[in-house]
């Protein structure tokens, strides 16, 4: 299985344990509208070495605001672990924020998501 396909599999599995009801999506939409058109943006790293493992993200709002989050990893892991870790909790910061679109930067990978309803369904676009 190749990294790009783990990375994303961890981000769909995130996206399926946080969903929201498709009531909600008509008052998010509203609120979007109102506040802003603008994407945040989230860098995300980890890293692994003789002391432990760590991972780390920041949140960068549309007005350039930052939200850093880091993290210590308190079990033997990989670098590609540390990095989904990283990401993850990143992503988790986002959804806890509230944030509806987000571009995401991990080393030399770039995703970018943003939400759209399409007969009623909701399609994630990267």
């Amino acid at each position: 299985m190749s990294q790009k396909s783990v990375k994303g599999q961890a981000i769909a599995d995130m996206l399926v344990e946080n969903p929201l009801k498709s009531n909600d999506w008509d008052e998010i939409d509203e609120r979007i509208h109102l506040v802003s058109q603008d994407k945040w943006t989230m860098y995300f790293d980890g890293a692994v070495n003789l002391s432990g493992s760590g991972t780390g993200a920041v949140l960068i709002s549309p007005s350039g605001q930052h939200y850093p989050v880091a993290a210590k990893l308190v079990f033997p892991c990989t670098n590609n672990i540390s990095e989904y870790e990283a990401c993850i909790l990143g992503l988790q910061l986002a959804i806890d924020m509230k944030v509806k679109r987000l571009q995401v930067y991990g080393d030399s990978a770039r995703l970018s998501f943003s939400k759209q309803e399409v007969n009623g369904k909701l399609v994630i676009q990267n």
